[in-house]
């Protein structure tokens, strides 16, 4: 196998578990996993667009839209005007949208507690120094996309 192939292999796993991760959270409540990741952003940052919400999440608006619907129908979110830009309209969690991030936020930290315990202390450095670089290698090739740039450099 040659390393592109193992990259990809290791990452396919990697998205496994993470979904494991996920779903093991998102199982407890009334939302999808979809909507706890439109959770997490709006608690994160109080205020934010949809415009904003899609670019964070890199789908598309209308996606988006649809989910942040749910969630105020389930009584999670409220949709205020913005008080910067009056045709513009701002995301905030209700209390008990208020409340399932801050569990969301909790459960998340104990799972990956776990398992980063399971990670020998002296490699830890190692494996978020190896994440940071992974993850500014996926930024490049998301920004060489939609840019229509096929071209990559190996």
């Amino acid at each position: 196998m040659d390393k592109v192939q193992q990259f990809r292999e290791y990452t396919r796993e990697l998205e496994c578990h993470l979904d494991n991760i996920n779903h093991a959270d998102c199982c407890q409540c009334t939302v999808s996993k979809a909507e706890c990741f439109l959770i997490v952003e709006i608690g994160r940052k109080p205020g934010i667009c949809i415009k904003e919400l899609a670019e964070v999440l890199k789908i598309d608006k209308s996606g988006v839209s649809r989910s942040v619907e749910k969630l105020v129908k389930k009584g999670f979110v409220t949709r205020e005007p913005s008080k910067t830009d009056r045709r513009s309209v701002v995301l905030l969690l209700t209390d008990s949208g208020r409340a399932r991030f801050e569990k969301i936020e909790k459960d998340m930290y104990i799972e990956f507690k776990k398992v980063f315990d399971m990670i020998e202390k002296s490699d830890r450095n190692k494996v978020l120094e190896a994440l940071r670089i992974y993850n500014e290698a996926c930024r490049k090739a998301e920004d060489r996309a939609s840019c229509g740039g096929a071209g990559y450099d190996s």
